[in-house]
């Protein structure tokens, strides 16, 4: 009962923040990346009647693919226009549902694996900025940190049928689910494994049982993909192939990996790694303590993720979004804390979760100087762009500005239909040099050159400006 109460604040808490939030973001535009990965392949389904699995590369819609994400959001968010209409809230319909999901599984996931202060433990996770943000942006990473947590949950639980349900929800959002699930496979076995006390393949074959579901589906995807399409790259159906080039020299992998550090350390999220190294070297030199099973087995998990994408520091120029990191947090916070309330009293214990919730307010308010690249999606700053961009359209469409003649940076380029759900085709190019004005925000993290050309008074002048803190919008038009 003690301990039950001690769960109720912080959930109390933590459903308010969600409420206030769905109720806030219900009807705001698709943002960042959510444009490709729910919206645009959304409409091809939407529109064309779910004539094919495969968008084609050159379709009446102008909907690009992204091969090496499942559609599965976007077969499911056209699905859902059918049944409730052509509409912005039934995205945000779907992460509220994923969120009342995620608080939920979390608690008791924290529960098993912590116990003492579980609820508190909860809102640490919750409460994490890039999560409060993907929610608010309806994103299917929400979706994945959701499936990921339940299908966590169903491991320590053993409860296989949920497991294999939200593996199929993890490994059909994008590759990154996949990833994700093939760790959590080895940390599976691995776990068995100690229970056991053996290795056999026997435990493998026992373990594998929940995971075949999603891998029949998986491959089913992927042999019909590769029959019609190719690699995933060819045939210039998508448009980040030079993400996944090799880099050109050392200077680029020191640059690519200064930037995967940094991506799992900022928003406060650097207290979490300390806290977790700390205790590490605290076990290593007490001797007397070794890890039990289910930290063991989140270590393994954390080991085998961070070197996944440590790899692609490698191999790739593929940019780290904060984002990406959502699991290794969730493990990070769950393993070390079960550490630290085997060897804290509880006074201290409550003054690490402080510290660390203070920490992660903290992550609410930072904002980087106008030409160093942020991820806007993972912080609630961004909220502001909604009510900016409307100006910043419904000024141009006052003025009779030729969209011919219109371009942008990111986030505000692109077909206005797929982004807003207007009724008609406003499509903004992205191509500086052969337009007459230019939409600017520190939104689109927009290359220094081209910052610095369009304050350059002999080359452009400014038109229009709107800004509500930290965000603003400019419109600019060429001089000459």
């Amino acid at each position: 009962m003690q301990n039950n109460r001690q769960h109720i604040l912080p959930l109390s808490f933590v459903v308010a923040v969600y409420v206030v939030l769905a109720i806030l973001s219900r009807n705001y535009c698709y943002f960042w990346d959510t444009v490709q990965q729910i919206s645009n392949e959304a409409h091809w389904f939407y529109l064309s009647d779910f004539r094919s699995l495969l968008i084609p590369a050159d379709n009446e819609f102008g909907v690009s693919a992204t091969g090496y994400h499942p559609p599965l959001l976007g077969i499911t968010t056209a699905f859902l226009w059918k049944i409730f209409g052509y509409e912005l809230w039934v995205s945000h319909a779907v992460s509220t549902l994923c969120a009342a999901v995620l608080i939920f599984n979390a608690q008791k996931l924290c529960s098993i694996v912590v116990q003492r202060y579980a609820g508190w433990i909860a809102l640490i996770v919750l409460l994490d900025p890039v999560v409060l943000t993907q929610f608010v942006c309806a994103s299917p990473d929400f979706v994945l940190f959701t499936a990921f947590v339940v299908a966590l949950r169903a491991v320590f639980d053993k409860k296989p049928v949920v497991l294999a349900l939200a593996l199929i929800f993890l490994c059909g959002i994008n590759m990154r689910g996949v990833f994700a699930a093939l760790m959590l496979f080895a940390g599976h076995v691995f776990y068995s494994c100690q229970e056991e006390k053996s290795f056999s393949i026997k435990i493998i074959y026992k373990n594998i049982l929940p995971y075949l579901p999603a891998i029949i589906l998986l491959v089913a995807y992927y042999a019909l993909y590769f029959s019609q399409s190719g690699w995933f790259f060819g045939g210039g159906r998508s448009n980040y192939s030079e993400h996944y080039s090799m880099p050109h020299d050392l200077q680029t992998v020191l640059k690519h990996f200064a930037e995967f550090v940094w991506r799992q350390l900022e928003y406060g999220r650097f207290f979490v790694w300390l806290l977790a190294a700390v205790m590490i070297l605290k076990v290593y030199r007490a001797k007397d303590m070794l890890f039990n099973k289910r930290e063991k087995m989140l270590g393994l998990i954390i080991v085998l993720l961070t070197a996944l994408y440590l790899l692609f520091v490698f191999i790739t120029q593929m940019p780290f979004g904060t984002r990406y990191f959502m699991p290794q947090l969730l493990l990070l916070v769950l393993f070390a804390f079960s550490l630290l309330s085997r060897y804290f009293s509880e006074k201290k214990l409550k003054v690490i979760i402080g510290l660390t919730l203070f920490f992660q307010l903290t992550g609410h308010f930072w904002v980087y100087p106008e030409k160093v690249a942020q991820p806007w999606d993972a912080t609630l700053l961004h909220i502001p762009y909604y009510e900016l961009r409307k100006e910043c359209f419904d000024y141009i469409d006052e003025n009779d500005i030729d969209y011919n003649e219109l371009a942008a940076g990111f986030a505000l380029y692109g077909n206005r239909q797929y982004v807003e759900l207007i009724p008609e085709k406003k499509i903004v190019g992205n191509d500086m040099e052969k337009c007459r004005f230019f939409i600017y925000s520190n939104i689109s993290n927009l290359e220094d050159e081209k910052v610095d050309e369009l304050k350059n008074p002999q080359q452009w002048k400014m038109i229009k400006h709107v800004e509500k803190a930290p965000i603003f919008i400019s419109i600019y038009q060429k001089a000459k």
